[in-house]
């Protein structure tokens, strides 16, 4: 579908090692690798991602939410994102 943009929630769940932060709906998770930044959309290919030190922005449909992650990794699967790190705090 050559030139559609994809609407929808993507389902979003945030852990750190010590317990789950967020879990819900979003429409869109930024964040950055050792490469540089990247967003993630709805119906994004399957993936998994080193994350770097620094923030994940969340785009929700009432705003945006702000984490910062430290030794992370973010994988895509079936319009699910899981975001696993060493630690996670409110930013």
């Amino acid at each position: 579908m050559r030139g559609k943009i994809y609407s929808g929630p993507v389902e979003l769940r945030i852990f750190s090692c010590e317990r789950p932060v967020f879990a819900g709906e979003v429409q869109a998770v930024f964040a950055k690798t050792p490469l540089g930044w990247f967003g993630i959309l709805p119906h994004h290919a399957p993936a998994v991602f080193l994350l770097r030190d620094s923030p994940v922005r969340v785009k929700l449909a009432e705003g945006e939410k702000l984490f910062h992650v430290k030794g992370g990794v973010l994988r895509v699967r079936e319009n699910r994102v899981t975001i696993v790190a060493a630690e996670v705090r409110h930013a």
